[in-house]
């Protein structure tokens, strides 16, 4: 086990270190290559395609709504299809996969910057990189796991000011904040709890109000594409209120992001994606770590707004009442998977040798399994027939791997089925 570093050391170098650079790489160089390897090369379903399909056509707005249309993921997209140098429908899904790698790189360096200990945020990381949902969004062309990454991105800040104090943390934090909300407005979720943590460090005389300044005009230059895009859609319907309606919760669904009711049934279909997602010692380590980050040394300032960004995200996705409330449950993830490294680093600290040994040794197994685990998955729910009721019989696709599995490489019956209706 890595030895702590002294106090010194880490007020003074708390994200920057040349060790701390070659640990995120190689961290990220290993999940980019499992979501590239594994991600889909074609045509895809539902939102997916939709995405693939504005990005192709160059269809900024979606038809749907302002909230719809995740700007930064879709100028991401047509970027990427300029260069020309995959297929469109891959390399829209690319976008997905480096998100996702860094993501999970970002949550390594957040827990190994609380905790400094190398273990415990490899196992971190690998949880988060294995997690059924988050897989299956990094190997598809979504918009989730570039949420992920750049609220992964404000956490790490959050906890590097937390360690040193210094207000470059907070800037790149506004940042950060701002591009999520130019790519989902889930990202508007954690902007009060920033506002709070920028407010308090004012209070404490940490930064001056110029600061506070230059850390607002940060967070609006990130939003700006989502803003630009906002205020021209103003400009040309001439409706205020309409327009600010859509920019907030697109045309159809203002009632479910303001539902108050969660339905029970939903939220046992998510806790099975949660409970599926985790087939190992992620979520006990998590609680663990909950309860012990006091003890462990984590501070006052990022435990507690750690654990209301989990908070506000569980209750957000929890009563969002939507067929796929499970996807919504991506950002917590990120920050299950850095309370899971302060309980996986205060095992491995605290624990006794031989059980320090076993709880490693279990850890460890449970990771080499969980795609195993994966594998079995859809035959055990199709012989339980628990897609009964939702099941959609799409054209060639078979809905238990379509569903259960992560590795969407597997999954063409959208592209097949394109390119059979054009021919």
């Amino acid at each position: 086990m890595p030895e702590a570093q002294s106090p010194s050391t880490l007020q003074r170098d708390p994200t920057n270190s040349s060790k701390m650079l070659r640990s995120w790489l190689a961290v990220f160089l290993a999940a980019f290559v499992l979501f590239a390897a594994t991600a889909n090369r074609g045509a895809q379903w539902q939102d997916s395609g939709f995405h693939i399909l504005r990005v192709v056509t160059g269809e900024s707005v979606n038809p749907l709504g302002l909230a719809l249309s995740h700007p930064l993921h879709h100028w991401l997209g047509q970027l990427i299809v300029a260069a020309n140098l995959f297929e469109p429908c891959f390399a829209v899904t690319l976008i997905s996969a480096l998100a996702g790698a860094v993501a999970v790189a970002n949550a390594f360096g957040c827990v190994l910057t609380l905790t400094r200990n190398l273990s415990a945020s490899v196992l971190a990381a690998a949880s988060l990189g294995l997690a059924n949902t988050f897989w299956q969004m990094a190997t598809v062309a979504e918009t989730y796991t570039l949420a992920a990454a750049l609220l992964s991105a404000e956490c790490w800040c959050l906890v590097a000011y937390a360690v040193a104090r210094q207000q470059r943390y907070l800037r790149l934090m506004c940042l950060f904040n701002g591009l999520g909300i130019a790519n989902h407005m889930l990202a508007s979720l954690t902007t009060p709890i920033l506002a709070v943590v920028v407010l308090h460090a004012v209070w404490r005389k940490d930064i001056r109000i110029r600061h506070v300044a230059v850390g607002l005009a940060l967070w609006v230059a990130g939003s700006t594409p989502y803003g630009c895009m906002v205020l021209t859609e103003l400009i040309h319907s001439g409706d205020f209120g309409g327009t600010i309606h859509s920019a907030l919760f697109g045309h159809a669904f203002a009632d479910r992001v303001l539902n108050l009711s969660p339905s029970p049934r939903l939220l046992l279909i998510s806790a099975g994606f949660v409970t599926l997602s985790f087939p190992n010692l992620l979520l006990p380590a998590a609680a663990y770590g909950i309860g012990r980050a006091a003890r462990f040394g984590v501070s006052v300032l990022a435990r507690r707004v750690l654990l209301a960004g989990l908070v506000i995200h569980v209750c957000f996705a929890a009563r969002y009442n939507v067929v796929d409330q499970h996807m919504f449950f991506v950002p917590s993830y990120v920050l299950l998977s850095i309370f899971g490294g302060i309980g996986f680093a205060d095992m491995l600290q605290r624990w006794r040798p031989n059980a320090r040994r076993i709880g490693l040794t279990a850890a460890v197994v449970l990771l080499v399994l969980t795609p195993i685990v994966y594998a079995g998955v859809p035959a055990t729910a199709r012989k339980l027939d628990v897609l009964r009721s939702v099941a959609r019989h799409k054209p060639y696709r078979d809905d238990y791997v379509y569903v259960f599995t992560p590795w969407s490489v597997v999954k063409r019956s959208a592209d097949r089925m394109s390119r059979e209706a054009v021919a």
